[in-house]
């Protein structure tokens, strides 16, 4: 695990403190010239949201390109945190998905993750104990499990029904679903009835149920298994085996 905070002081952040806030998430407060800065975080997050908004922030300050506005420091919600486009046309949204990007590497590095995954296999069940093994969430280490990974697979992220995020190697087949819409009829997740924590089997479903008529003839075989989680939310895991062109 990456001795964050020790780090931080090396690189000159002299203070990480937790505020009572609801305008942001974390934020990055420094001078001009970067010399220095300070890390301050919403009280209340999750270790693992924690080391994820430091790293975050941390990567505002050592890319050299992050500038904030004159008037006010950097300011990150929850939502800034999910952004992954690092060529978005909008400069926020682009330098938020490289602070990302920075963090998930800082904390994630794929090199290692590729090796866990060799060691590992690939399940749901050891993506989970990957993400505590590295210290983040669950759905950070998806991410970073997903480009990682050397096989076609993809992570779809589901709240009560209805997808909501999804993640996918780059040689996956894009999903035919979109979000906001419900699960597919016939999908393992539409029909998972489970106490949060429980995990379904990795069974093999008709491609046709995620794919579009294009991908899915191409699909030779496509693997399905779904988490339960709390709040109503779910994680699925796809995998496939593509026809070789």
């Amino acid at each position: 695990m990456v001795p964050l905070e020790a780090l931080c002081a090396q690189f000159d952040i002299e203070a990480i403190q937790e505020i009572d806030t609801v305008n942001f998430e974390a934020a990055l407060i420094m001078d001009g010239l970067k010399a220095s800065g300070s890390i301050l975080l919403a009280k209340g997050q999750r270790p693992e949201r924690r080391r994820f908004s430091i790293g975050h922030e941390l990567g505002h300050f050592l890319i050299p390109s992050h500038r904030p506005h004159p008037e006010r420091p950097f300011e990150c919600s929850l939502s800034d945190f999910q952004l992954l486009d690092p060529k978005d046309q909008n400069r926020r949204r682009r330098i938020e998905a490289e602070a990302n990007r920075f963090a998930a590497q800082l904390l994630m590095p794929p090199m290692r993750v590729r090796q866990a995954i060799g060691q590992s296999g690939s399940t749901l069940e050891n993506l989970v104990a990957l993400a505590k093994n590295f210290a983040v969430s669950k759905e950070a280490m998806a991410r970073a499990w997903v480009d990682a990974h050397r096989e076609p697979v993809a992570v779809v992220v589901a709240h009560k029904g209805r997808i909501v995020r999804s993640y996918r190697s780059e040689d996956f087949p894009w999903l035919a679903v979109r979000y906001g819409e419900q699960l597919p009829d016939d999908s393992i997740a539409e029909q998972h009835r489970a106490s949060p924590g429980a995990y379904s089997a990795i069974e093999d479903v008709d491609p046709d149920i995620w794919l579009g008529e294009r991908d899915a003839s191409r699909v030779l075989a496509l693997s399905e298994q779904v988490l339960a989680q709390q709040n109503g939310y779910a994680m699925i895991l796809l995998q496939a085996e593509l026809e070789e062109e």
